[in-house]
C-alpha cells in the first residue's frame, strides 16, 4: 500500500481522501495539518480519535458530515402545523398558498416544517426554505458556536440561535431560544439534559498536529 501511495501526487491523494477527512475539510479544518509526511497519506482515523477523544471526534465529524452531505429529517405529520396556523390566521381560507400546499400533504420534511414556522410564527424574513438551510449551515460552521449534547443529538448555540443535528448527518431544526432563558446552558440545566459543552474552535484546535 505504501509503495502504491508514493506513486500518487499530493493533489490526487486529497481527491481520494477517506470520508472522515472530507468531513473535516467541509468544516474548515486545514487538512494539510492532518498529513502524515512519513507515510505520504492522511493521519488514520483511530489516531485522530486518540488525539481528540472519541466523543469529541464524533461531534466534529457529525458537524462536518452535515455541512458536506446533510439532509433534513423527513416525515413530519402536518396536522399539528395546521393547528398552529389556525391560531394565527383564524381559518384555512386565510392561509398563504405555501402553507396550503404544505398542508395538502400528510407528511413533510423538517426543512419545510421549520421554514414555515420561522416565517409565519416567528416572523423571520425568509424567502424560501433554501434560505433557512443556508442559515443553518452557516451557523454550525461558526467557530464560536457552543456545542451541547441532548441524548444522541447535538445542539449548537450562538447568539440565541439554536441548530439541532442528529447523527450521522440529519438536520432537525433551527430556531431562537425562548425569552425566559438567558442561554441554552440555562435551559439544559433546568431540564436535566446532558451538557457536553465545547466550542467548535476548541475541537478544531485539538486536531492540529504540531
Amino acid at each position: 500500500m505504501r509503495r502504491r501511495e508514493e506513486k500518487l501526487d499530493r493533489e490526487t491523494l486529497k481527491k481520494i481522501a477517506p470520508q472522515y477527512i472530507k468531513d473535516l475539510e467541509a468544516l474548515g479544518v486545514d487538512i494539510e495539518k492532518l498529513w502524515d509526511r512519513e507515510l505520504n497519506a492522511f493521519v488514520r482515523k483511530k489516531n485522530l480519535i486518540n488525539r481528540v477523544g472519541k466523543e469529541e471526534f464524533k461531534v466534529i465529524q457529525t458537524i462536518g458530515r452535515t455541512v458536506r452531505a446533510g439532509r433534513w429529517k423527513e416525515k413530519y405529520v402536518t396536522e399539528p402545523l395546521r393547528r398552529d396556523f389556525l391560531e394565527i390566521f383564524g381559518s384555512e381560507e386565510n392561509f398563504p398558498n405555501e402553507i396550503k400546499k404544505a398542508l395538502s400533504l400528510q407528511e413533510i420534511d423538517s426543512l419545510t416544517l421549520h421554514y414555515l414556522k420561522r416565517k409565519y410564527v416567528n416572523g423571520w424574513k425568509l424567502k424560501n426554505p433554501e434560505e433557512l438551510d443556508s442559515l443553518f449551515v452557516e451557523h454550525i460552521k461558526r467557530p464560536e458556536v457552543l456545542i451541547y449534547k441532548q441524548g444522541a443529538r447535538f445542539i449548537l448555540e450562538l447568539n440565541r440561535k439554536i441548530a439541532v443535528i442528529e447523527p450521522p448527518h440529519w438536520k432537525i431544526t433551527f430556531y431562537e431560544l425562548e425569552e425566559e432563558f438567558s442561554s441554552y446552558e440555562e435551559l439544559a440545566r433546568s431540564r436535566g439534559w446532558d451538557r457536553f459543552t465545547i466550542k467548535l474552535w476548541q475541537l478544531k484546535q485539538k486536531l492540529r498536529l504540531l
